[in-house]
């Protein structure tokens, strides 16, 4: 059976095959397959998704996971890694009463934002560890604020407490103030209450603390950060389990409403994991929810806890597989050595790295052999999100018709936010040629975020150094008169 189809087939020899049939091609006038460039093996990196390394993990007098001196060239060779996690505690930034301190913060995300690393961002206001007694700074107590001392952890704050939110408040306002404007910061999660910001009271009092004061927390972060999005821990909804289905309802509607994303901090823990189904999830229909309107966030357990410990549970990282896809997740990390976890896990990271939040194909387009150098010429592409995720930021589709010596770029409407996972449309393109010489063109699609490429899953061979990807040829001509 002959390939056939009522377009001139314009492919690179790069990109034919011998190996195997399409299927049938369907009949309309002008299409043009582009499954043959497709390439869903390349790890693409891309803006706004992928893996993210905890460079800060439990505030800054602890020093996992920052202690080793992995270099940026070695990070750089992590498939898909996106951005650092940076989990501090109120108290490295104000170092005392009204004197905020962010030179540390600056320090790590100059270093790294020059090789295109961008941040994520918790605030945390309590520890579990002695080593760190305040994460809530000395003052607040010492001021009246009321606290728990705790046996064998450290001083954990009334969450609630009028003067605790007051200086709270004052904090959030700066850290607002220097962060919310910052390009380099994809998110922020809330993570002023409970135990290291995860929303929960264990290693902590031991208290459900009222709806009223977890939203407080909530609003605070949503005030000061309008600009970003904001994340809650599973944990501050599933938590209110104890208080009823009605109070886990109220937090997941309160989310629903100010648009906020989820992150689970658990993943493959072992409690979780005997009790919970194959992803170790227990609301995994809460981020299905909560998706619709931000980032879904995956943590991993620490992996030097996991593996070889619980390799039942970690099933070679379809544990990780499962939960990722069930939470429609866009940004993934762990707890552990990037170093370490790359040695053993290298292919599980290519896999999720691209699938991870969106992936973009262009299965085909629908074109016209010949166009006239007028207003109006009809091109239609087809975009496909293999992602397990919808993007969440705002990305520009572009064509661009190149000759020899002639280039013009070709805005496209159309919002891609709009393809979830495993969604395609097709965007019909008025083609304005005007001024454009008579002669043969490249026809070229790309995706752009602001000047900066969105790399597609298409072959190399058609992509140009502009970040375009020719997808057919086309003669122009003089309009007829």
């Amino acid at each position: 059976m002959a390939f056939v189809n009522e377009r001139k087939q314009t492919l690179p020899m790069e990109a034919q095959t011998d190996r195997g049939m399409f299927d049938v091609i369907p009949g309309r006038k002008g299409f043009v397959d582009l499954r043959p460039l497709e390439d869903d093996k390349t790890v693409l990196k891309n803006p706004h998704k992928g893996w993210f390394w905890h460079y800060i993990d439990n505030g800054f007098k602890a020093g996992a996971y920052r202690d080793r001196n992995l270099s940026e060239d070695f990070i750089d060779t992590f498939p898909g890694m996106n951005h650092l996690y940076l989990r501090f505690d109120w108290s490295d930034v104000e170092k005392e009463e009204g004197v905020y301190d962010f030179g540390f913060l600056d320090e790590i995300m100059d270093r790294w934002s020059k090789r295109g690393y961008t941040f994520s961002l918790r605030a945390c206001a309590y520890e579990s560890s002695p080593l760190m007694e305040f994460a809530t700074p000395k003052y607040v107590f010492e001021k009246g604020a009321v606290c728990y001392k705790l046996e064998g952890h450290s001083i954990q704050p009334d969450y609630g407490d009028p003067y605790f939110l007051e200086r709270l408040e004052l904090f959030m306002a700066e850290l607002g103030k220097k962060y919310n404007s910052d390009p380099r910061i994809e998110l922020i999660d809330v993570g002023t209450y409970g135990t290291w910001g995860e929303g929960h009271t264990v290693e902590g009092d031991g208290v459900i603390y009222p709806l009223d004061v977890v939203k407080k927390h909530f609003l605070l972060h949503l005030k000061y950060f309008p600009d970003k999005f904001v994340v809650s821990n599973d944990d501050h909804i599933i938590g209110r389990m104890a208080h009823g289905q009605a109070e886990v309802e109220d937090m997941l509607s309160f989310c629903e409403a100010h648009g906020l994303g989820l992150q689970d901090d658990s993943i493959c823990c072992d409690g979780y994991s005997t009790d919970m189904g194959y992803d170790t999830m227990r609301a995994p229909w809460a981020f299905q929810r909560l998706a619709k309107y931000a980032p879904s966030v995956i943590e991993f357990a620490h992996y030097t806890y996991i593996r070889p410990y619980y390799d039942c549970y970690y099933r070679d990282g379809f544990t990780i597989i499962e939960a990722l896809k069930n939470s429609k997740a866009t940004f993934a990390g762990f707890h552990g050595y990037p170093d370490s976890w790359l040695k053993n896990e290298r292919y599980l990271t290519e896999y999720c790295a691209n699938r991870l939040g969106y992936w973009f194909f262009v299965p085909y387009a629908i074109a016209a052999n010949e166009m006239y150098a007028t207003a109006h010429n009809a091109l239609t592409v087809c975009f496909e999100n293999r992602g397990w995720a919808r993007p969440y930021w705002k990305f520009d589709i572009r064509v661009c018709v190149s000759g020899k010596s002639f280039e013009k770029v070709i805005p496209v409407e159309g919002d891609l936010r709009r393809l979830d996972s495993g969604d395609s449309e097709e965007f019909l393109v008025d083609l304005d040629l005007r001024g454009v010489p008579a002669g043969e063109y490249d026809v070229c699609v790309g995706v752009f975020e602001g000047d900066k490429p969105v790399k597609l899953a298409m072959k190399e061979c058609v992509r140009k150094e502009n970040g375009f990807y020719k997808i057919t040829e086309v003669t122009v001509k003089e309009p007829v008169i």
